[in-house]
């Protein structure tokens, strides 16, 4: 397989994903409680419309503050936020040995580029790349979002490789022509990528 960009999934592939902390997080943060934060960020769907790119990196926090009701400081929600992801360092590890180009595509709003820029570097720093739902204004596993993010990586879609826990996504970047392997774990990502060596 020839491949000039390996494309990584976060949440539960790059990084655990632990949603329940962040409630926590937000919860000792604000001094609200974790169903309203809940209510008020994910159920209420902001956080879905933060995904599609309906709120700006500009608005980002204005809107989370007016949704929590509480002028919590920037840096504070940023740290709060970035609990949710646990960085997974041996898989860090073993993309940071690919010769391939490597990027980050992940589903979420403007928010996870404070974290990636701030809290989660470690993260941010073991790729040449990073995509955000938000910017694609689509989302996993629409076909739209990979058909934009092989456009902004300027890459034809068989040159690309997904890395993803989602049968869905797997699913759907085959569909628009893109090498992808579902991967549940450490072992995984090893063989998908040896098989770039191969």
């Amino acid at each position: 397989m020839t491949v000039d960009i390996v494309v990584v999934d976060l949440g539960d592939v790059a990084a655990s994903f632990r949603p329940e902390r962040r409630l926590a997080a937000l919860s000792n943060a604000t001094g609200l409680s974790e169903q309203f934060i809940h209510d008020s960020l994910f159920a209420s769907g902001l956080d879905r419309r933060a995904e599609l790119g309906l709120i700006g990196p500009g608005e980002i926090i204005s809107t989370l503050r007016a949704a929590l009701r509480t002028p919590v400081e920037p840096d504070t929600l940023t740290a709060a936020w970035a609990t949710a992801f646990e960085p997974d360092a041996e898989i860090l590890n073993i993309v940071g040995t690919v010769t391939a180009r490597t990027a980050l595509f992940t589903n979420n709003g403007p928010m996870i580029n404070r974290c990636l820029h701030g809290p989660l570097d470690v993260i941010a720093s073991s790729f040449d790349e990073i995509i955000c739902s938000w910017e694609l204004k689509a989302t996993k596993p629409d076909q739209a979002a990979f058909e934009r993010a092989a456009a902004r990586l300027d890459v034809a879609p068989h040159r690309l490789l997904l890395l993803d826990d989602g049968p869905a996504n797997v699913e759907s970047a085959r569909g628009c022509g893109w090498n992808a392997r579902r991967v549940l774990c450490r072992a995984d990502v090893s063989e998908a990528l040896a098989e770039l060596r191969a």
